[in-house]
């Protein structure tokens, strides 16, 4: 038996539900109160990781790329 986890939750960015490794998924942290994330406004002590979906991931890597930022991993973590 192994002590593996599941988390189950909504995606930040299209609020779609999704199964995920709780350590592996990729994320964004985002302000709860200002729903932001430190870079653009939000309070970095505040703010708490968001999980991302593979579909969103998906979406989001061409702009990643643009800026010189690595990808995030699009598999289901």
């Amino acid at each position: 038996m192994t002590g593996d986890m599941l988390g189950l939750g909504p995606c930040w960015g299209c609020k779609q539900i999704f199964a995920f490794d709780p350590d592996r998924v990729p994320s964004v942290y985002i302000d709860p109160v200002t729903q932001r994330p430190p870079d653009q406004g939000g309070d970095p002590y505040r703010a708490l990781r968001e999980p991302v979906c593979p579909s969103c991931c998906e979406i989001v890597n061409p702009f990643r790329a643009a800026r010189g930022l690595p990808p995030l991993e699009e598999s289901p973590a």
